[in-house]
This record gives structure tokens, sequence and C-alpha cells, in this order.
């Protein structure tokens, strides 16, 4: 049937599918349609003129496609429109002057398109009605008129990364009701000298909270007039504006600020004390200015701070020492200030860092080995200070550092063994230091390292050849004393006959005294390795499935950059909705496709949820775990970015009548799925419950790999414990018998979900199916359906190639029964996840044998 045929259709929902091609001439018959919904597609060609038709038309949205041209001017036509969502798409040329006529719109979205030349000069005079106008990331220019302050019901104005020129409009002030206003990376201006009213005016706003100017030619001092903006103001943002003078310590009255960027200006003097006022501040940016005096320890009053970025300044004094009150940081940022005096040993308690960066100051002593309690850390940049002592053995323990540089101080004695377990190491500086010794052949087992520098040292014997030194060239170990290897190294080649010098002699006459004494120790040692080698075989295993791709740098991401992803929140976006919070798609300002988590924090549980998943999911890394690319933590809003997966869960695929998987796909997700518990079970350095798996927390990738997703109910169980308490449940169907009212988890509950999931996926019914009611349950179905033919129950989708019925029925079968021994009401008698994924295997391997493909 053609959609043309449909004359009276009123609404059309095509969103979040994979359409593509132009869209259909027949549509524009349908002239009563009020609500248009072709957002997330492939759509390609131009918009026709031919919109124009749809007069009833309230809704159009048509984001995340490949729609070019220019925009139809027909859609002035549309004078019932209320909403107009078209960005993320080719679109080029100018905005039609009409759609600004269009007096009943509510929203105007045009984000990320390829828009240019100028706003109407009466923009706002005809939109009484418009809350929302989004046209960042175009090539839109000349002025922005003052005319539109008429739009009075203006919430949010988003005019970044264009190229808009000329003085930001003073009227701006008369948007009472403004909550973001971001006019980042352009050209505009304010009058010379009238910062000061310029701030003043926009204290109007009494409900902003999002003021982003950044990138802009400010060109003036800062203004005191700051601290009289809106109480409610979260996000001031004014980076690289050529802004001048003292940090006003009026700063100190914008109470519920969490995020202050005020780097790449020209700002002087100190930092005011007042900054300690701003309780809920999360990110703190005076990078690249000329600050001088110490940093003032009423930085450490900032309990919520995530970054304290004060990098390229003249600071000068301690780092102080109450420091570690900060406990909330994930990234300090110091380099390139004149710091002076010790490190404090408070820093190193502060566990939860990722990121430090304290190079290029004048800081002294030793690194102190408490540096090995900083477990997440990825990124340590010491470097081109006067630190001395030998490196601490304990650094071998920071197995999530990425980064490491040590460069140009006055480090003495060897490099550490340890070094060999920085598994993640993709960087090691420790060049012109005093360093001696040989350099660790442990460090070839780091496949992920690309740069290594140990030149101007005095280190001496071979360098190592294999693993990532096959791509190292000389400029790596240049100027050392006594290093030899192969000869495109510009080394000398290693002399194996060499005679020993006089105290190896001396040594060797102790030896024979200690010969003996060594003999009964390697019996011994040759029983713990064979006692060992199981467990060892075991952990290796995991080392294989682990995501070997480099972790990415986590990063804050601002309340504004979730608003600005997600086109605020927009229903169109929406992806689910949980227990905690729901699921949105969104784009960032590099382009990257996420899926951004929304907590609800009214429910019982969810700051909880968002710490654990930060925690958990930011340092894990398996194939088959969806993984954390950023986090958005305020005082009243938190949320998490995720990767998206194209491909949706597993739930939309069971139940859609669009999709269908066959039985191979259904097996290798599930053993996907058992790959990522054996992982959080065994695999990880304490076991992880995830105490929610069901279909929709499982998604797939674009080759339709499995990823679990969601550990808004993860449960970390120290010291190997098994067991863990919550009043959180899991969903109602897939939770194990023993949960009871006491909320009792454990692993042996993930398994049992993992039963019923397996069922679920190859009958295709919900365990809370309208058909499970008394006695009968999706387990007992099953169970019935064994002694008779599984096939009686299945999927019938997986039955249509006749002739490997045999094979399907010996596979389902074999599959079905793995299931119920892992949802057995006993605990005891379900059998462990690490026998499953081997059993799974089992079963893929024969059903590949039996139809001829393996």
């Amino acid at each position: 049937m053609e959609v043309g045929n449909l004359t009276m259709l009123l609404d059309l929902d095509f969103s979040d599918n994979n359409f593509d091609g132009t869209i259909p001439s027949s549509l524009f018959k349908c002239k009563w349609l009020q609500t248009l919904y072709l957002y997330v597609n492939n759509f390609t060609g131009s918009l026709s003129s031919e919109i124009g038709n749809f007069t009833m038309l309230r809704v159009l949205s048509i984001s995340y496609n490949k729609f070019q041209g220019a925009i139809p001017s027909e859609i002035g036509y549309l004078q019932n429109l209320q909403f107009i969502n078209i960005g993320n798409n080719g679109f080029a040329g100018s905005v039609p002057f009409e759609i600004f006529n269009i007096s009943t719109l509510q929203t105007m979205g045009m984000v990320l398109n390829n828009l240019t030349g100028h706003l109407p000069s009466n923009v706002g005079i005809f939109l009484p009605n418009l809350h929302t106008l989004t046209l960042g990331g175009n090539e839109l220019s000349g002025t922005i008129p003052n005319s539109i302050s008429n739009a009075s019901q203006l919430i949010l104005l988003g005019l970044s990364q264009n190229s808009f020129s000329g003085l930001i409009p003073k009227t701006l002030g008369n948007l009472r009701l403004l909550q973001t206003l971001n006019l980042e990376k352009n050209n505009l201006t304010v009058e010379y000298l009238e910062l000061e009213s310029f701030f003043a005016d926009l204290s109007n706003c009494i409900y902003l909270r999002t003021l982003a100017l950044g990138t802009n030619q400010l060109d003036g001092i800062l203004p005191s007039s700051i601290g009289n903006l809106s109480i409610f103001l979260q996000d001031f943002l004014l980076y690289d504006c050529n802004i001048k003078g003292n940090i006003p310590i009026e700063i100190g009255n914008l109470s519920r600020l969490a995020f202050l960027e005020l780097s790449k200006n020209d700002l002087i003097g100190p930092i005011p004390i007042a900054i300690g006022k701003l309780h809920m501040l999360q990110f703190l940016g005076l990078g690249s200015n000329r600050l001088k005096g110490h940093i003032p320890p009423s930085v450490c009053h900032l309990g919520s701070l995530a970054e304290l970025s004060l990098f390229e300044n003249e600071l000068s004094g301690d780092i102080p020492t109450c420091i570690n009150n900060l406990t909330s940081l994930k990234g300090v940022y110091l380099g390139f200030n004149q710091l002076t005096s010790t490190f404090p040993l408070s820093l190193w308690s502060l566990i939860d860092l990722l990121e430090v960066d304290v190079s290029s100051n004048s800081l002294s002593g030793p690194i102190s080995t408490e540096i090995g309690n900083m477990k997440v850390l990825r990124t340590l940049n010491l470097s081109r200070n006067c630190l001395s002592g030998e490196i601490p053995m304990t650094i071998g323990g920071l197995n999530s550092l990425v980064y490491l540089s040590l460069a140009s101080n006055q480090l003495e004695g060897s490099i550490p063994t340890t070094f060999g377990k920085l598994v993640s190491l993709e960087l090691l500086d420790l060049s012109n230091n005093n360093l001696s010794g040989e350099i660790p052949m442990s460090l070839e087992a780091l496949l992920y390292l690309k740069y290594l520098n140990v030149s101007f040292n005095k280190l001496s014997g071979e360098i190592p050849t294999r693993g990532p030194f096959v791509h190292f060239s000389a400029a790596s170990f240049m100027s050392n004393n006594a290093l030899c290897g192969v000869a495109r190294l510009q080394v000398p080649p290693c002399q194996s006959g060499a005679p020993r010098p006089k105290h190896a002699r001396r040594a060797g006459g102790i030896l024979k005294y200690l010969i003996p004494i060594m003999g009964l120790t390697i019996l011994v040692i040759l029983y713990l390795v064979f006692v060992l080698k199981k467990c060892q075989q075991h952990n290796s295993k995991f080392l294989a499935e682990e995501d070997t791709s480099p972790l990415a740098i986590w990063r804050r991401i601002s309340h504004q950059e979730v608003l600005r992803a997600t086109e605020g929140f927009n229903a169109n976006n929406l992806l689910g909705e949980g227990t905690f919070g729901s699921v949105y798609k969104g784009l960032l300002l590099d382009g990257k496709i996420v899926a951004i988590k929304v907590l609800k924090l009214r429910v019982e549980g969810a700051f909880k949820s968002f710490n654990i998943e930060c925690e958990v999911l930011s340092n894990i890394r398996h194939r088959n775990l969806v993984k954390i690319i950023s986090a958005c933590s305020d005082i009243d809003f938190k949320a998490i970015v995720l990767e998206y997966l194209p491909n949706g869960s597993l739930e939309m695929w069971l139940y859609s009548d669009n999709h269908c998987l066959n039985i191979l796909q259904r097996l290798n997700i599930m053993i996907d799925v058992a790959k990522a518990l054996e992982y959080l079970h065994v695999g990880y350095s304490i076991p992880i419950v995830h105490s929610d798996l069901k279909p929709s927390n499982v998604l797939l990738d674009e080759d339709m790999v499995g990823h679990v997703v969601d550990f808004g109910m993860s449960k970390l169980l120290s010291d190997g414990a098994s067991l863990a308490k919550t009043m959180t449940l899991a969903t109602i169907g897939y939770i194990a018998p023993e949960y009871g009212s006491e909320g009792i988890v454990s692993t042996s509950g993930d398994v049992y979900s993992f039963g019923i999931l397996i069922l679920e996926t190859f009958i295709r019914k919900k365990p809370t199916d309208d058909m499970f009611t008394g006695e009968m349950s999706l387990k007992c179905l099953v169970q019935d359906s064994l002694a008779r033919s599984v096939l009686e129950v299945v999927d019938t989708n997986l039955l249509k190639n006749e002739n490997d019925y045999a094979a399907i029925e010996n596979c389902l079968s074999s599959t079905m029964a793995l299931a119920l021994h892992c949802c057995a009401d006993s605990p005891q008698q379900r059998i462990g996840i690490e026998d499953v994924s081997t059993a799974l295997d089992k079963i893929k391997s024969k059903f590949l044998k039996d139809i001829g493909g393996g």
C-alpha cells in the first residue's frame, strides 16, 4: 500500500529506523497530516516544496538524516506548525524568512547543517510563542538582530559555532524567562568598556542557568556585576574571550555554579578566596591566564569539584595540603606554573583521580610510594620538575595508566621491573634523568606502548627487542652509558662472551654455598607453579576477551552539552526508560553519536547507581560490555554518556514485527552475554553482580555482537564475597527465588536471570506473559516440552529451514536444558557461569558441524 493512499492520515512516525532514499512524493497527498516523524534514518535528497501542502501540520521532525539542498520557503505556509527540527542534516543556503513568521512556532531546531546567510532583521517579532531556537553548528553570519528579544517566551537560545559578528544585543536582558544563552564560537563583541552594563542587563534574566559566550571577542575587564547574575546560574563559560583584569570577588555570589570556565584569557592577580564559596562547583577552569600568587586553601572547600584546571599561569608556592578534601576530584591540571616545595602526601590519597598533570614547575623531593593507591589513574605527568630519589615500584600497580611522563627530573636508580604490569600504557617518558641499570625485559609485555623515551640517562645492558620495541627508533635510547643491541638502534652489539668483572668472580665463590639452598627453593617454587598453573590459564582467557581498544580519557561533560546533544531532552531522541532513568540518543560536539542515561534523582538509590556506574564502567574493558564515555554530575542532575550501539536491544529484535533473529544469531548473542557475565563474576579484580539482566539490557552493535548494559543496580562485592544486600530488586520475572523481601543478590542470581533470558530468547515469550498464570511459568513450559519435543514451544521463526530440522531440534534441546540448569530454584543446583559459557560454545560448534558449517 502506498502511503499516499492514506489520504486521511493524521500522524506518521517512521523514526529511528534504517529507511533510506527520498521521501515518496505520494506522501504529500496526505493533506490532513498533523505530525511527521522521520528522525534518525538515512533519508537523502532535498525536501520538496510540496511540504507546503501539509497546512495542518503541527510537528515536523526530520533530524539525523542525510537531507541536502535548500530549505523550501513553502514551510512558511504551515501556519499551524508548533515544532520543527531539521537538525543534523546537510541543508544549505539561507533560512527562509517565511519560517520566522509562523506565529504558532514553539520550537525551531536547525543545528549542524550547512546553513548560510543572515537572520532577518525582524526575527522574533512574529514569534510570540517561541521558547526554543537552536541554530548552532552552521555557517550563519551577520549580526544578531535586536528584535530577537521580542520572542519574549524564549527559554533556550542557541546560536553557537557560526560566524555571527557585531555586537551582542543588549536587549537580550529583556528575555526574562531565558534559561540557556549559548553564543559560543562566533565573532561577537560588546561595546568598548561596556562589559559592566552588558552583564548588568543580563542580570534581568532571573532564571538563567547557562551562559556560554566562549571564543568571542568580548575584550574588556571582567566586571563585578557578574555577581548579580541569576542565582540559578550553573554554567558560566567565558573562555577565550580576551577578558582582562582580576577575577572579581563577587564571583562568590554565584552559589549554584557548577561549571566555571575562564581559561585562555588575560586575567591577572590572585585567585580570589571567594571561589571557596562555590560549594556546588564541579569544574574550575582558569588555565592559560596570568594569575599570580598561591593557590588559595579555600579551594579545598569545593567538595563537589571534579576537575581543577589552573595550568599555564604564574602561580607559586605549595600545592595546598588540604587538597585531599576534594574527594570528588577526577582531574588535576597545574602544569606550567611556578609551584615549589614537595608534593603533599594528601594528593596521593585521592584514590579516584584519573589524571594528574603538574609538569613544568619547580616541585622537589621524592615521589611517595603512596602513589600506588591511585588505582584508576590514567594520566600522570610529573615531567620538568626537580624530583629526586628512585621511581617507586608501586607505580607498577597502576594498571589503568595510559600516559606516564617523569622526564626532565633528577630521578636515580633503576627502571622498576613492575612497569611491565602497566598493561594499558601507551606513552612512557623517563628521559633526562639519572637512571641506571638495564631496561627491564618486562616492558616487552606492554602491547599498547606507542611512545618510549629513555634517552639522556645512564642506562646499560641490552635493549629489549620484542613486543613494542620492534617499532622504536634510536631516538628513544640516545645518550646513555652502555646500552647495546641491534644495529638499527645505533648502539654497539651486545657481547655474549664478555669476561665478567671482579665483583662477579667474588660472587661466584659465594654461590657454591647458596646452590644447595637454592635447589630446595626451586623445588618449592616448582610445586607452587604447578598448583597455580590452572589459575594462570584461567586468567589468561580473559586477556584475550578484554576490549583491546585503548581506553578513552574520561572527561566530565557539562549539563549544557547534554542539553545540546539531546536537543533539550527532546522526546524524539528518547531510546527507552527504566527504573533509574531515561536513555536518550545524543550527538556530541565532535560528531560522535552516544547514548545518554539521565538518572531520576528522586528514585531511591539513583545517586548510588550513578556512582557505581561511573566507577565500574569507566574501568572495565571487555568486548561484550558497553563502554562509558563521559558523565555529568550536577547537584540536581546526573547523567552517564555511553557508547551508542546502532542495532538497538535484544528485546526490540525479539518482539518487533520488523526484525527477526535466526538461531545462530541468538546463540551468538547468548554466548556474548555469557562471556560478559563470566568477566564480571570472575574475570574482574572484584566480583560484580549485574542484578538486572533482561533482553532490554542486552544491546547489539553493527555486527550484531551482544553487549551487556545498565549497571544501575550493580553491586560491587568486596573481599571476594558472593552475596550482597540491596532493597532494590531486579525486574519481575527474572528475579531468583532467593532474592526475597530482603533483596539478597549474588552472582548465582545473575545465572538464574541468564537462564530465563536464554529461555525467552528462543521461545520468544516474556516470563510475565499473560499465559503464565497459577502453576504455569516459562520454566514449566520448557520443562514439559523437553519430554516431547522442544520444537512445540520455540519461536516458529526458527523452524523455517526444513532441511535442518534435526540439527535445529538437537541444538535447541541442548540449549533449553542448559537454561533450565541455570535457573534451578536452588542456588546450589545452578551451573556456574564459566561452565555455562563453555557449554554454549560446545552447542554452537556441534550445531555448525551438524548443518555443515563448521
